[in-house]
């Protein structure tokens, strides 16, 4: 058996509570968002290697919980990045994430309750995959969107013409290029000096 009495003991970690706590603010937003919006709380310039378990883990916390009624119906869809494009179908950490969903909401996908479709970009026009969108509840999720990228736009247009009663888009992360263009090799060095592994908050 391994020895581990050299290894440092810190407090413990708080990423349960931490992803619970945004979890129920994007639950929150999914819940009163307008018709139309979207939801940007993942955009960040940490160099925490922890906070996209945390984001990850918060954004399916949130699914697992969202429109739960069975007189609800709700359609989980994944949009793929637009730099994808022409290439068909990939497997993406959202993508994996509403299988993960679907698994655990088996009796509501059964049952009709809540679907899971795709929207791909062929380089020309957006193409979605998947059940009718007609009088659902939509959720579009993307992994990546660029910063003030219209991408999302579109791709909450598509399912309006599609005839969903409702749509709201969440990126998983927004890719903001001037956080990377601020940093130094100082600063660089800095944040990862700075860097605690175990405490996220």
């Amino acid at each position: 058996m391994a020895d581990i009495t050299d290894v440092e003991v810190k407090e413990h970690s708080d990423y349960l509570e931490v992803v619970e706590d945004i979890a129920q603010e994007l639950l929150a937003q999914l819940t009163t968002g307008e018709d139309g919006s979207i939801i940007e709380m993942f955009q960040t310039g940490s160099f925490d290697p922890a906070q996209m378990f945390v984001f990850f883990g918060a954004l399916e916390s949130a699914l697992l919980q969202f429109r739960t009624d069975k007189r609800c119906k709700t359609v989980f869809v994944h949009a793929q990045p637009s730099s994808l494009y022409g290439i068909g179908q990939v497997v993406t950490p959202v993508t994996t994430l509403l299988e993960h969903i679907g698994m655990n909401r088996l009796d509501d996908v059964s049952n009709n309750r809540l679907e899971i479709g795709h929207i791909m970009f062929t380089g020309e026009e957006l193409t979605y995959h998947g059940d009718d969108l007609k009088g659902r509840y939509v959720v579009v999720i993307c992994d990546l969107l660029d910063d003030g990228s219209p991408y999302l736009e579109a791709c909450i247009d598509l399912c309006h013409e599609m005839k969903a009663s409702h749509v709201v888009a969440i990126p998983m992360m927004v890719w903001n290029p001037d956080l990377i263009d601020n940093l130094s090799v100082d600063s660089i060095k800095e944040a990862l000096d700075n860097h605690e592994n175990t405490i996220i908050s």
